[in-house]
């Protein structure tokens, strides 16, 4: 690996940090803040938080129009450029909500204003994560993609840990009263900061070699008069099956990470009765543990392949997925019996399926359309696969009066679903060959 890679690597691991910072921040404060906060005015607090969880999955309808904005930019204009363009309207949108009155005191139109924000947001968010995990699977020899496209995938516990820090010093160090009023703004304005930052770093940044190579290609067929098939719209036509499929290996990741680091959150308040400040503390111990699952999982998939490696995660966490959802229930809110059971389920059993995806999907589109192919497979599903997972674990709780094994029987489905789309698309794939 030579020295402009590792430069690039740790700028592209900083700036996936700062997305999923943005991003994963506002997941938080859905389960913790948003619910008192912005949509208290509803008079309930279980409608008050259903509300709040559906603020952050409305987000997710801007990510597929984000998706194929930017990756079609991306394929055509480069991967640097577009990763940036992009973040750069993540860290705006989060700091404006920063500075959003209380529903209370402003009235309903300052809860339009949130979920315009919510959409900007995760519209820049679809061209963020696509150009991280380009910018290091197109920088490097085949025999080393699979684990160096794992290092992108670090941002999420990194930027995680990091809101969920910057959210709990407040909450544990002021007042509640405090704390509702202007204490949790801190980490949304502290992401302007962090964006601007990364933005200033991309002029050490080089282009991907993939990237190079394909333009010189499209270039040649121009020359020749031959019509270059590059983009969203190529993708689509010559993609289709694999779109279908790879979106189905995209529902178990959507879902694990939402039922276990998002829901969980207002499960543990709400039904357990935890401290809000132990909530934050249960991610940030699980941020810490997938860090070093991440490289783990991308060392597996670069010794087994991705599809053995994805197949073995999936299959993990459908087995456990029951289990360490009990195991949360019946802890009766104790803060470490909790903290074993996220773990296992997100930070180690589901964690052979984040660290893989990246490559996985990217090893099944062509450079000139894989910016658009990888961003279409993560985002296009998200709504429904991510974004309502939330609203629809605190509906099957509450039916199950707060027996998590519906919620359990959801989870190992969708795992099981997501494998199965997994092994065929690698049949597929080998077959046309």
């Amino acid at each position: 690996m030579d020295k402009n890679f590792k430069k690039t690597a740790a700028i592209t691991l900083f700036e996936s940090a700062v997305q999923w910072y943005c991003f994963l921040l506002y997941g938080t404060a859905a389960g913790t803040v948003f619910s008192k906060v912005f949509f208290s005015i509803s008079g309930n607090e279980v409608t008050a938080l259903i509300l709040s969880y559906m603020s952050f999955a409305i987000g997710y309808i801007a990510g597929p129009f984000g998706a194929v904005f930017f990756g079609h930019i991306g394929d055509k204009k480069g991967r640097k450029f577009t990763m940036y363009t992009s973040l750069l309207m993540m860290g705006i949108s989060t700091s404006v909500i920063g500075l959003l009155p209380p529903a209370e005191s402003a009235g309903i139109i300052v809860v339009f204003i949130l979920q315009a924000m919510r959409l900007f947001q995760c519209f820049g968010r679809g061209g963020t994560w696509g150009g991280g995990i380009l910018m290091a699977y197109e920088n490097v020899p085949e025999s080393k993609r699979n684990f160096i496209s794992c290092i992108p995938q670090i941002g999420l516990p990194i930027g995680f840990g990091l809101s969920s820090i910057l959210i709990a010093l407040p909450n544990y160090f002021l007042d509640e009263s405090i704390f509702f009023t202007w204490g949790w703004r801190v980490p949304f304005l502290a992401a302007i900061v962090l964006t601007l930052i990364a933005v200033r770093l991309k002029g050490d940044m080089m282009e991907t070699a993939d990237f190079k190579a394909a333009q010189a290609r499209l270039e040649q067929q121009e020359a020749e008069g031959k019509k270059a098939k590059v983009g969203f719209i190529p993708m689509v036509k010559n993609y289709w099956p694999t779109l279908l499929l790879g979106s189905g290996t995209r529902w178990v990741d959507g879902t694990f990470y939402n039922i276990f680091i998002v829901w969980i959150l207002s499960y543990c308040t709400g039904w357990l009765g935890m401290p809000l400040i132990q909530t934050y503390v249960i991610t940030i111990i699980a941020c810490i543990f997938k860090i070093p699952f991440t490289l783990f999982g991308g060392w597996c998939a670069q010794k087994l392949g991705n599809t053995k490696t994805f197949v073995i995660g999936a299959a993990s966490s459908a087995i456990l997925s029951i289990p360490t959802l009990k195991v949360i229930e019946i802890s009766g809110g104790n803060l470490w019996i909790t903290i074993i059971g996220v773990v296992l389920g997100w930070s180690i059993a589901y964690n052979l399926i984040w660290a893989c995806i990246g490559s996985l999907w990217s090893s099944y589109f062509e450079t000139e359309v894989r910016y658009s192919g990888i961003s279409f497979v993560y985002h296009v599903p998200s709504f429904l696969v991510a974004g309502m997972v939330p609203t629809i674990c605190t509906l099957l709780i509450n039916y199950g009066n707060g027996d998590t094994i519906y919620v359990g029987i959801y989870s190992t489905i969708v795992a099981l679903i997501s494998l199965v789309c997994a092994v065929v698309l690698k049949k597929r794939f080998e077959k046309a060959k």
